[in-house]
C-alpha cells in the first residue's frame, strides 16, 4: 500500500468487521458506509491485502465514472496490476490479479478463472437479474463483499434474500463529526409538482406520469429562478426525470445566459468525460443529467444540487444529494429540493437503522421546518430563520369556529384510525388556512404511506369549493398566492 494514504479510524474497523464474518464462513457480506464516507478505498484496500496473497480478485461496477474512480484509488493506493474489462477498453489485460469491469460486458464474456474475491460497487442493485446470473451464480467458491450507501430496494425493502451479514462501517453523524462530510443547506420552493394522479411502478413515480406532471413551464421557470437567487456561484448538477425534462431544462436555463449543459445515458464517453471536467473548471455553470450521475460520481467542486425529480425513493434520494457532501474549500453543500423529497423522506444525511430483514428506520434526527418566507429548513425549534431573518410567531390558538361539514370527505368509505385521523388532519388545515398538500404530509409521517388517491381527489374538490378555506389560505400564504396566480395568468 502505498505510504501517502492512510485509512480512517471507522475504515479500519469496517475491514475487521467484513474479516471476521468471512471468518465465521459468511460468504456475502454487505458494508454500508455513507455516500462521501470512502466505499471504494475501503475495499482497495481489502482487495490489495488479497493480491498479497496471491489471491485473483474481481470488482465489479455498472458505470464508466464508477470504473474511472475505482482506477484512480488502486493507483492512490500503489497498485499496478489490474486490468479493466468494459467494451473495448484499452486497459483491458486479463492476466492481471486484480480485474475491474462493468456488469454489462461481464454478461457477454465467459466468467474468469481462479476469482477468489468479488466487490460489487451500489450493492443495492444486486437483485437485478443480472447480477445474480453473472456474479453469484458465476462465481459459486467466490466471497462477496458489497458496498453501498442505501442498503435497500427502490422499494425500500431489504436485501437479506442476496446477503448474509451487514457491517454498518459508519454513520452519517461520525463522518460529519470527522470532517468527512458537510451537512448541506436544503431549500424547497414555492412552486411543486402535482402529483396527486401520477401512480406508482416498481417502488417509485411511473415515469411516463411523472414527466407529464414536471415538464411543465412554470416549473422549469421556477426552478431557474431558484437557482439564480440561491445558487451564490455554486457549480451545480441538475437531476430531471426524462432526457426531454433534462434538454427543456438546459434550454432555459442557456436562453437566460447560464452555461449548462445536457448529459444521458447516449452521451459519448469522451465528450461525458469532457462536460464533467468543464463543470470541475467551471467553463460550465450547470450540468442537468437523467440516470447518470445518481451513483458513484465524485466531484468535489461541485456543491450545488438542483433536484427537479420527486422520488419515492429514500435510496435515490439519498444517492443524489449524497453526491456533493464531501468537503471542499469550504464551501456549505446547497440542495435545492423542487421534488418535495425532504418532506417526503427527511434529510439525505440523517442517521438511520439499516437492516437486512426490515425497511429502514429514522434513528432519532432532529426534526426539522420549512420557513414560510424563504423555503429553507431549520430546526424545529428555531425561533429565527438563519437564513432569511424571519421570526417564528406562535399566535395564540383562536377561538374554534363552527366549520362546515366536509361535502366530499363524508362520502369516503371506512371509520378505521387512518381515514379518522385523515378527516381530523383536513379540519384541521380547514381551520388553519393550510393547503391540503400539508394533510397529505401530516398522513405520510403518521403512518409512513401515501394517502390513498381517491381521499386526495376529495380533499382537493372540497379545498377548491371552501371560499373561506380560499380566504385563509390566502392570508396564510401571500407567496404560493402569488406563485399561483402568475401560473394561471401565464
Amino acid at each position: 500500500m502505498s505510504v501517502g494514504v492512510r485509512l480512517r479510524d471507522y475504515q479500519v474497523r469496517a475491514i475487521a468487521e467484513v474479516r471476521e464474518a468471512i471468518r465465521r464462513k459468511l460468504r456475502r457480506v454487505l458494508l454500508v458506509v455513507p455516500t462521501g464516507g470512502g466505499k471504494t478505498l475501503t475495499s482497495a484496500a481489502v482487495l490489495a491485502a488479497a493480491l498479497g496473497k496471491g489471491s485473483r480478485t474481481l470488482f465489479v461496477a455498472h458505470r464508466l465514472e464508477l470504473i474511472d474512480q475505482t482506477v484512480r484509488t488502486f493507483y492512490r493506493l500503489g497498485v499496478r496490476q489490474l486490468g479493466v474489462i468494459r467494451g473495448k477498453d484499452p486497459r483491458l489485460d486479463l492476466s492481471q490479479p486484480i480485474q475491474i469491469a462493468s456488469i454489462q460486458t461481464l454478461a457477454r464474456r465467459r466468467p474468469l478463472a481462479d476469482i477468489k474475491i468479488v466487490v460489487i460497487d451500489e450493492a443495492h442493485r444486486s437483485c437485478a437479474a443480472s447480477y445474480r446470473k453473472y456474479l453469484f451464480e458465476a462465481y459459486p467458491n467466490a466471497v462477496f463483499l458489497g458496498l453501498t450507501a442505501t442498503p435497500c430496494r427502490a422499494d425500500g425493502r431489504p436485501l437479506g434474500e442476496d446477503w448474509h451479514e451487514l457491517v454498518l462501517g459508519a454513520r452519517y453523524s461520525e463522518l460529519m463529526t470527522g470532517g468527512h462530510i458537510v451537512a448541506p443547506l436544503v431549500y424547497s420552493t414555492p412552486v411543486l409538482p402535482d402529483l396527486a394522479t401520477v401512480h406508482t411502478s416498481a417502488g417509485d413515480f411511473d415515469q411516463k406520469e411523472l414527466e407529464e406532471a414536471v415538464n411543465k413551464g412554470a416549473l422549469i421557470g421556477d426552478l431557474l429562478t431558484q437557482w439564480q437567487k440561491l445558487h451564490g456561484g455554486r457549480r451545480t448538477v441538475a437531476f430531471a426525470v426524462s432526457v426531454a425534462h433534462s434538454r427543456a431544462i438546459v434550454d432555459l436555463f442557456s436562453a437566460a445566459g447560464v452555461r449548462a449543459e445536457h448529459l444521458d445515458g447516449t452521451t459519448a464517453e469522451d465528450e461525458r468525460r469532457a462536460m464533467l471536467q468543464r463543470l470541475k473548471d467551471g467553463a460550465t455553470q450547470l450540468v442537468s443529467n437523467c440516470g447518470v450521475l445518481c451513483e458513484g460520481w465524485d466531484q468535489p467542486e461541485c456543491k450545488c444540487l438542483l433536484i427537479a425529480r420527486p422520488t419515492k425513493s429514500l435510496g435515490l434520494w439519498m444517492q443524489m444529494a449524497g453526491r456533493i457532501l464531501r468537503p471542499w474549500e469550504d464551501v456549505q453543500p446547497l440542495i435545492l429540493d423542487h421534488g418535495g423529497n425532504f418532506d417526503r423522506h427527511g434529510a439525505p444525511h440523517e442517521d438511520r437503522e439499516w437492516s437486512l430483514t426490515v425497511r429502514p428506520k429514522r434513528a432519532g434526527a432532529a426534526p426539522m421546518k420549512m420557513c414560510p418566507e424563504c423555503y429553507a429548513y431549520v430546526a424545529a425549534s428555531a425561533a429565527v430563520c438563519e437564513h432569511c431573518g424571519h421570526v417564528f410567531v406562535v399566535a395564540p390558538k383562536p377561538a374554534p369556529e363552527p366549520v362546515p361539514v366536509d361535502l366530499a370527505l363524508r362520502t369516503l368509505d371506512g371509520d378505521d384510525a387512518q381515514l379518522a385521523f385523515f378527516r381530523r388532519t383536513a379540519k384541521k388545515a380547514r381551520e388553519s388556512g393550510r393547503m391540503y398538500g400539508w394533510v397529505a404530509h401530516e398522513f405520510t409521517r403518521r403512518f409512513g404511506i401515501d394517502v390513498p388517491r381517491s381521499w386526495l381527489r376529495a380533499l382537493k374538490e372540497d379545498y377548491g369549493r371552501d371560499d373561506a378555506w380560499q380566504d385563509a389560505k390566502r392570508a396564510r400564504d401571500p407567496i404560493r398566492e402569488h406563485y399561483a396566480s402568475q401560473k394561471a395568468a401565464s
